[in-house]
């Protein structure tokens, strides 16, 4: 029993004498693994080394989507410098890897007979412009850590990908709508625009609404969370504008970092500026506008026989005083 027990001391002893040489499992991965950036922004990710041991060369090709991601740049990183003087390579830096990814495959060695870097730090770092709202993985493959040896010999290492969301700011005007197409001068008409936050952030923004080219009205500083909508009303007066017809526009100014400026502006509907009481807009006002009025005489606003166009003063229902103020002008023409 006492020999047993000296000989598991020797042995115990023997191990911490004479350590067993293992070579440590390096970790080659993304840095950071999880990216948030914006629409036209550079964003930059480091390929990293965590555990290493004797380390004198490096590869690895990573794999993005071109739809998402522009490459735009790969420079070595300092660690394997701090063995001495490296040969740094970038052997294919392309978007157009095939109809979907990009690749970045880089290649570094130390040169001379330097011993190998042990420790943790960054090989190299990558640039992308973020092209598009989504998400690009990034796909770390063929992978190659070698040590300093004569024969230099593959080091074992794990691989942890990355993945990048690309947000979005982007303000769209999805509709215009005006509450009548046949206006009476001096009269009002109210012009309804859409607008929605396509993007994923918070914005404040302006909305401008143009007859023709003629100013109608600015509303500022309307803010709009991300994905939700609102409708904003103008009121246009036409007090002194010309009798013709106009075309009805609404421009939101780009919030930054917008790209997409497409859709910030929207052209729908022609609005008739003409002689109060002219509801057919055939530019006179006689029996065939009063038949018109007549005929949705004491219907207001949504009911089935509301015509908004014969609401000659826009209180939303056709009354006295709308067939008023067809009488007072009975005759009038252009």
């Amino acid at each position: 029993m006492h020999k047993k027990v000296y000989v598991g001391i020797f042995m115990f002893l023997l191990i911490l004498a004479f350590p067993l040489s293992i070579k440590a499992v390096g970790n080659l991965y993304v840095d950071p693994s999880t990216t948030l950036t914006s629409v036209g922004d550079i964003v930059s990710v480091n390929i990293t080394i965590s555990d290493v041991s004797d380390l004198a060369g490096w590869e690895f090709k990573l794999y993005y989507l071109s739809s998402e991601l522009n490459g735009t740049s790969i420079v070595e990183g300092p660690f394997l410098k701090q063995g001495g003087s490296t040969y740094f390579d970038i052997i294919n830096f392309t978007d157009n890897y095939n109809s979907t990814h990009g690749l970045a495959w880089a290649t570094c060695v130390l040169l001379g007979e330097y011993p190998g870097v042990t420790g943790s730090g960054v090989l190299a770092a990558i640039s992308f412009k973020a092209k598009q709202s989504g998400t690009s993985p990034l796909h770390l493959v063929d992978t190659l850590l070698v040590d300093s040896q004569p024969e230099p010999q593959p080091i074992p290492h794990t691989v942890l990908n990355g993945i990048v969301f690309i947000l979005s700011h982007n303000v769209a005007i999805t509709n215009v709508t005006s509450s009548k197409t046949v206006v009476g001068q001096e009269l009002t008409v109210k012009i309804d625009v859409n607008v929605v936050n396509q993007g994923n952030f918070t914005e404040t923004f302006n909305i401008t609404a143009y007859a023709n080219t003629t100013l109608i009205d600015t509303l500022l500083n309307i803010t709009l969370t991300s994905g939700n909508s609102t409708t904003i009303t103008f009121t246009w007066n036409t007090t002194d504008v010309a009798k013709g017809n106009y075309t009805i526009k609404a421009y939101s100014n780009p919030v930054a970092r917008e790209t997409d400026l497409e859709d910030n502006t929207f052209v729908n509907g022609v609005i008739l500026i003409t002689i109060p009481g002219d509801v057919d807009g055939d530019i006179d006002v006689d029996l065939y506008d009063v038949v018109k009025i007549c005929s949705a005489y004491g219907s207001e606003k949504g009911d089935p026989g509301y015509e908004a166009n014969y609401d000659v003063n826009g209180d939303n229902k056709i009354d006295l005083y709308d067939a008023a103020i067809v009488c007072t002008n009975y005759g009038k023409t252009l």
